[in-house]
């Protein structure tokens, strides 16, 4: 039995390297949102523009391992879209992110809200749902006030 390369031999090495490669660049790239301590609440210095208004703002605690509090801001404009935006502090780095493995290990519709997760500091900020109108229309304001803080 001789050994020659095969066809076979080439797409299999092509598949792992399909799998390999994009995988570590992944790795090697993205790196972990620094846990630091921030004075405020970050969704609380967002500036909405006209026709949007904050007509609910509720003190909340998940109860989640590490939770220390957060707020809870209903988002309205003047077409009564509506928009949930919560926050909460963390302990530790480990428990924020512990928060957000499980958050993403769950379906939609299974454990998990049609929204997404912002990591800022030691806050998590949940939005839900994730990218309708409102949100696009005062995403400069928020991404400004975020850098700023």
């Amino acid at each position: 039995m001789t050994l020659t390369p095969r066809m076979e031999h080439g797409l299999v090495l092509l598949l792992v390297l399909m799998v390999l490669i994009p995988c570590g660049l992944v790795i090697a790239i993205v790196s972990e949102v620094p846990f630091r301590e921030i004075p405020s609440d970050p969704a609380e210095r967002v500036v909405l523009p006209d026709g949007y208004t904050v007509t609910l703002v509720n003190s909340t605690t998940w109860s989640l391992p590490g939770a220390l509090g957060g707020k809870t801001y209903v988002i309205m404009d003047r077409n009564g879209n509506r928009v949930i935006v919560a926050t909460q502090a963390f302990a530790s780095a480990e428990e924020r992110d512990a928060v957000i493995r499980v958050y993403n290990a769950n379906a939609i519709g299974r454990g998990r809200q049609a929204g997404g997760l912002i990591v800022h500091g030691q806050y998590i900020i949940s939005v839900t749902p994730a990218d309708p109108d409102i949100i696009q229309a005062h995403r400069a304001a928020v991404a400004s006030a975020l850098s700023e803080i």
